[in-house]
């Protein structure tokens, strides 16, 4: 179609645009009583219909997107968690919801609009958090996170041009958890809690699974195999992903004593509810102090059972690669955090170094050593004499 300008009419005391859209269709927009608001406007649909865009449908995203920069970030976690939380796992919504809950303390940081939010700004609210609270650098870290990609869906969404926290670096924190339990700590473990925590933390250990996931695990998500002592099972893990993790032949064992013939329900039931477990961290902290074990100083915590998990596996010859895949992570330098080597076990593997190959024979070589040794005596000789 042939291009036609766009025309500024004013009518009574209002100006509108007419123009001829990319379908070919007659159109018309009020903008106002301002002739040179008009006027840069009949520009900017100008331009858009020279590349082929409806400037009706631009400029309603653009005026949309103006609107949006003035959204603050507290009214917009709201739009976020109904757009993106509730695709998350339940235990990721409630960590969502705490974190949020303390960044509610900074009004400078959420009461502003999203389009003014500045790393300055974030890292005051950290550093005056982990003064005044006293927490870690992770605990920041997180909240952070939250912030950064509450901002990154705004510019999914159209509602920023770009992230202002775009390439902000957080916090270094501590030292990665280094877990050296062994299979006889694990044993002695395993005997000071109760019957059904003690099948939890035994799963825990031959899975690799989040606590979350084994308390909410269903029969019906595992599928036992017939001709191997093997399983397969489907899990909701960090993302809301949905994917299907095995198990070994000591976790098959173990659920099948514990299911015994069910069809269907919680696999671990809390005799006191007759449902899942909510929480069982102060039967598995009680018996954790009793035994006596410690991670970097400090007691062992459940989800450290994911690391045991990867570092025995590790132990055995499995790579990360591998392991990587069997906890459910995306990259590999999260799973280098949950796997535990010291020194001296690498250093085992150094018998594996090749020697070199040599033309010469040991014969050769101190022969050629003992020949250089006498030009060195014959030279020093020949200065002694000329001096």
């Amino acid at each position: 179609m042939k291009f036609k300008p766009v025309k500024i009419i004013k009518r009574g005391n209002s100006y509108q645009l007419y123009y001829y859209n990319p379908r070919g269709e007659r159109r018309r927009i009020s903008v106002g009583n301002d002739h040179q608001q008009a006027q840069r406007l009949a520009v900017k649909f100008t331009d858009w219909l020279i590349v082929g865009k409806d400037p009706d449908h631009e400029h309603k995203m653009a005026t949309q997107k103006e609107q949006g920069k003035a959204v603050t970030l507290h009214e917009f976690y709201p739009i976020f968690m109904q757009r993106h939380g509730k695709l998350q796992s339940n235990n990721m919504q409630k960590a969502y919801h705490y974190r949020f809950q303390n960044l509610k303390r900074c009004p400078m940081l959420i009461d502003v609009p999203v389009c003014e939010i500045s790393r300055s700004v974030l890292l005051d609210y950290m550093h005056i958090r982990m003064d005044q609270d006293g927490v870690k650098a992770a605990t920041v870290n997180k909240e952070a996170s939250l912030v950064k990609c509450m901002l990154f869906k705004a510019v999914e969404w159209d509602i920023l041009d770009r992230n202002p926290l775009q390439g902000m670096r957080l916090f270094k924190e501590s030292e990665k958890r280094r877990v050296n339990i062994t299979p006889e700590q694990a044993g002695k473990l395993i005997d000071e809690l109760p019957e059904p925590v003690s099948h939890i933390t035994e799963l825990a250990i031959y899975s690799g699974f989040r606590k979350e996931n084994i308390l909410n695990l269903c029969v019906e998500q595992i599928t036992f195999h017939d001709l191997t002592p093997t399983a397969e099972v489907d899990l909701v893990i960090k993302g809301g992903r949905v994917e299907t993790f095995p198990l070994g032949p000591a976790a098959v064992d173990l659920l099948n004593r514990v299911i015994n013939g069910r069809t269907k329900g919680y696999i671990f039931i809390n005799t006191l509810t007759g449902t899942r477990y909510v929480n069982i961290n102060k039967t598995f902290d009680r018996a954790v102090r009793k035994v006596g074990l410690t991670v970097n100083g400090t007691k062992l915590r459940f989800h450290d059972l994911r690391h045991v998990f990867g570092t025995w596996l590790l132990k055995q010859g499995v790579s990360l690669d591998i392991l990587r895949e069997l906890l459910g992570h995306r990259d590999r330098d999260t799973t280098d955090r949950y796997a535990t080597l010291n020194r001296a076990e690498v250093g085992k593997f150094l018998k594996l170094m090749p020697r070199i190959k040599k033309s010469r024979s040991l014969d050769d070589q101190v022969k050629l050593t003992q020949t250089d040794t006498n030009c060195v005596k014959s030279t020093s000789f020949l200065c002694q004499q000329s001096s």
